[in-house]
């Protein structure tokens, strides 16, 4: 009676080579996973139990592979190929199946038969029938594009409010605040610091269906937009410069100006004319207030007078220049007297007086190098030349006094 024994192999390290010194020099034994790996190898996957009856030399055998055994590239080389000729095997039992399963493999294609012979005369009525279709459907597509180009056109002359709005944004500060949309005329993101404020309301305008018609038969334009300004930015206004001779009566302090009657009959005029309009009311109001305001701190030897809204002072002797604000509104009834204002305009001496009020904005907020970075106060030009031991202008005054 034969009885399977395992023998394990030792633990001991087995002599590699002997130096002349006489150090021995041992080999590591296998590991678990290469003496598995040693095992697995072993296993023949496509013998049957026939095929072990016939293993005399297998003793042999397996005493070379533990002389000679080396660790492949991958340990599971040989077993992952087993396993792809085995699903290869099915892989085609599985093909047999379906073919015997489903009738439809098994159908053999069917032989065209010849086509008949055309009828030239009925490809032709087809042609014209299909050409006639095609021709329906493109004109039926035209229709519907005219039709759609007509109600544009139609719907186009409506005003938009969104549309508008959008318009308006690209040339105004605006800003929601609550339920309502102001506006903001000032000049202060250019270095303005006058006193008032340019903030206008903006809402839709409530247009009727059936508007009343214009008394010159004109088409009128309605607004989708309705701004709302204040009461002092309302009307046109423009700085009116002239020169005059003191034998001459000095202008009034109120000035006005005539306006064209078509000015007048347009009360519901466009959006953009009226912030324009109120954009330039308050860029006059802060030039003169700014002239009045330097014209008052100047000291001359003839004082200069300034009354309601005219400037007055000497250039020369019998020679004097007058500076008004004519701002005229809708409301006002405006009197024509002829010969009421005989003074010349100067529109050289007029954008004279903006530009330095621009200049002013600019400097406003463009202090000269160099300023601290943290605050936006600094000195001018003049100052920084003239270095820290320079004296101010009282010190130069009690100095020539």
């Amino acid at each position: 009676m034969s009885v399977h024994v395992c023998v394990e192999a030792h633990q001991e390290y087995q002599v590699q080579e002997i130096t002349y010194d006489g150090q021995e020099i041992y080999t590591q034994p296998l590991s678990m996973s290469e003496n598995l790996t040693r095992l697995a190898h072993k296993i023949d996957f496509g013998k049957t139990d026939n095929d072990f009856q016939s293993t005399s030399d297998a003793t042999e055998e397996d005493s070379k592979e533990l002389a000679t055994f080396q660790a492949s590239l991958w340990p599971w080389d040989s077993v992952r190929n087993k396993l792809r000729s085995m699903l290869t095997e099915v892989c085609v039992l599985v093909d047999v199946l379906n073919i015997a399963k489903e009738k439809r493999y098994m159908v053999i294609d069917p032989v065209h038969q010849e086509a008949p012979d055309p009828k030239p005369m009925v490809v032709l009525l087809q042609k014209k029938k299909a050409l006639a279709n095609a021709a329906a459907i493109i004109l039926r597509g035209a229709e519907r594009l005219r039709d759609s180009q007509c109600e544009t056109a139609r719907n186009r002359t409506a005003p938009d409010f969104h549309l508008e709005l959008l318009h308006m944004r690209q040339s105004w500060r605006l800003k929601k605040v609550g339920n309502s949309i102001l506006g903001d005329l000032s000049y202060r993101s250019a270095g303005s610091r006058y006193w008032q404020s340019g903030i206008f309301e903006v809402s839709k305008n409530e247009v009727s269906e059936t508007p009343a018609p214009s008394p010159n038969n004109m088409p009128v334009r309605n607004n989708a937009i309705k701004v709302t300004l204040p009461n002092e930015l309302e009307g046109v206004s423009y700085i009116q410069v002239s020169i005059q001779n003191d034998t001459e009566t000095i202008a009034s302090g109120e000035l006005s100006i005539p306006l064209p009657h078509g000015a007048l009959a347009q009360a519901e005029t466009h959006w953009q004319q009226k912030l324009e309009a109120a954009q330039n009311v308050l860029f006059c109001k802060e030039l003169f207030s700014q002239l009045a305001s330097e014209a008052v701190q100047m000291q001359s030897s003839i004082p200069n007078l300034v009354v309601g809204n005219q400037i007055t002072t000497s250039l020369f002797p019998g020679v004097q220049l007058s500076i008004g604000l004519c701002h005229s509104t809708i409301q006002d009834r405006i009197k024509n007297s002829p010969g009421a204002h005989s003074n010349e305009h100067k529109p050289v001496l007029e954008h004279s007086l903006h530009q330095l009020l621009r200049e002013l904005h600019y400097n406003a907020i463009h202090h000269p190098m160099p300023h601290p970075v943290t605050s936006a106060l600094g000195i001018s030009k003049r100052r920084r030349l003239a270095g820290p031991q320079a004296s101010d202008l009282e010190t130069i005054r009690r100095s020539v006094d």
